[in-house]
């Protein structure tokens, strides 16, 4: 399942700072959607606003015809957060069978999950057992074992070395192709969305708008291999000129 997401007229301030400045966006059920920026221009804000974890200023934000809270309480949002939120004395198979306890959703089995996610015979270890990139697999599993309509993701690769950062985002890739979810996916790292995404949404410095909506055409999930593809190649360069000519124009 997937749910369509709609933002009309969003806007957030935090006292005086506008933080986000009348962003319309429409995503299609079913897409990955990438927003990238520099720091500080509100992409985790506006993904915190289709969370439910905070209110816009003005304007609206819908998930299929319902809002964030609705979706929210009917348990049909997943996240996945910069570290991953596991619990020190959960074991990984328990650590995401907690997810659907407190959900109410059976969803995917939690042991067959992680097995699929390669990480077969770590069911039961701790987390201090695990690596970086297996923990971000359990923190993963958490997140969707539930079986959301919609995973939100902010920069769940931050943490993780480039090498472990690759390997993953491509696990991702694939693993959405798997079991489609409409999902947004906050990243600083360009080639990251590019690679992922079917859509990147660039957004200016502080306050964020969005400076260019730029479809990805190539089928999902890519390899590797698709950084040598002329579009790849075409893109990165569209992005890197938008966000390097505002920072310049910003200074």
């Amino acid at each position: 399942m997937s749910a369509d997401i709609q933002l009309r007229n969003v806007t957030r301030r935090f006292g005086a700072t506008l933080a986000l400045d009348t962003v319309d966006l429409d995503i299609a059920a079913g897409q990955f959607i990438a927003l990238v920026g520099p720091s500080g221009c509100g992409k985790t804000t506006l993904l915190r606003l289709v969370a439910d974890l905070d209110q816009p200023s003005g304007g609206s934000v819908l998930i299929g015809d319902q809002s964030p809270s609705a979706m929210r309480r009917q348990r049909k949002l997943g996240l996945v957060s910069q570290r991953p939120a596991v619990l020190p004395w959960k074991r990984a198979a328990a650590d995401v069978e907690f997810t659907q306890q407190v959900t109410g959703r059976e969803g995917l089995p939690a042991r067959g999950l992680l097995r699929h996610f390669g990480l077969a015979g770590h069911e039961d270890k701790l987390p201090h057992h695990l690596s970086g990139g297996m923990l971000q697999r359990v923190n993963f599993a958490s997140a969707i074992a539930h079986d959301p309509d919609v995973l939100l993701m902010d920069e769940p690769f931050s943490a993780l070395d480039e090498m472990k950062r690759e390997e993953l985002g491509l696990w991702l890739g694939a693993e959405l192709a798997r079991r489609p979810k409409t999902v947004l996916f906050v990243t600083h790292h360009v080639d990251e969305a590019v690679l992922l995404a079917d859509r990147v949404i660039v957004f200016s410095p502080a306050p964020g708008r969005i400076l260019a909506d730029i479809p990805v055409t190539a089928p999902r999930p890519r390899t590797a291999a698709f950084r040598t593809d002329p579009q790849f190649v075409e893109i990165t360069d569209r992005i890197r000129g938008l966000l390097f000519g505002n920072w310049r124009h910003a200074a």
